[in-house]
């Protein structure tokens, strides 16, 4: 701290030209050692053209438990200890895995997605390893991995949009509604990738794979 000296903010992985989106992304992207997880996630699976960037980078932070949880935040002291439960007031610390897998009202979004798609598996405690499991849950084939990883995304990104909604909006939506929101994220995303993807949002609901020539 100097006194004859203005503060400025300094991008660190390019001091010269400063912060942009761009060099976030490659930087993101470049850096393998930014997406190591436990179970090694990929870079090609994290950071899908298919998927907007900001829902990668929430998977990111999610895998790498950094996102504002109640949990987090009384760990680095922003919130109070009564404070850090979880909004539905089941009386469980909010922390990732409780709001993701464990939540009776979130948690169940994954057995009705499963049932949607016509897949069985089960929930490990840690999301990563989730993440990795659900993809493999139809088989090895890997065009139907890709399909459930995409599904796998909106289907993270639609939970914590609910939750968001519940903490500061105060409003709710039931499972079932969740589970629509989770058919058309996921059909709006595979559609802008391709642009001339002729089948309807009532056939990507019926199922997915056949839409997609996987069947």
């Amino acid at each position: 701290m100097q006194v004859d000296v203005e503060d400025t903010w300094t991008w660190l992985p390019d001091p010269t030209r400063g912060y942009t989106v761009k060099g976030a992304y490659h930087t993101l992207t470049s850096d393998r050692s930014l997406i190591s997880t436990a179970s090694q996630v990929s870079a090609d699976l994290l950071w899908r053209k298919d998927v907007p960037l900001k829902v990668s980078v929430f998977a990111w932070r999610l895998f790498r438990d950094r996102l504002p949880t109640k949990s987090n935040l009384f760990r680095r002291s922003v919130i109070q200890y009564e404070a850090q439960f979880f909004v539905s007031g089941c009386g469980e610390i909010e922390s990732s895995t409780h709001l993701f897998l464990h939540c009776s009202q979130f948690g169940n979004v994954w057995q009705l997605v499963r049932n949607w798609l016509g897949v069985s598996s089960i929930d490990p405690s840690a999301m990563v390893d989730h993440f990795i499991q659900f993809g493999a849950s139809a088989g090895l084939s890997r065009s139907r991995c890709s399909i459930l990883h995409l599904i796998w995304f909106a289907s993270s990104w639609v939970i914590w949009k609910e939750r968001n909604d519940k903490l500061f909006r105060a409003k709710e939506c039931s499972p079932f509604k969740l589970l629509e929101n989770v058919r058309l994220l996921s059909y709006s995303w595979y559609k802008a990738k391709f642009v001339s993807y002729h089948y309807k949002f009532y056939e990507w609901c019926q199922n997915p794979f056949l839409c997609v020539g996987i069947g």
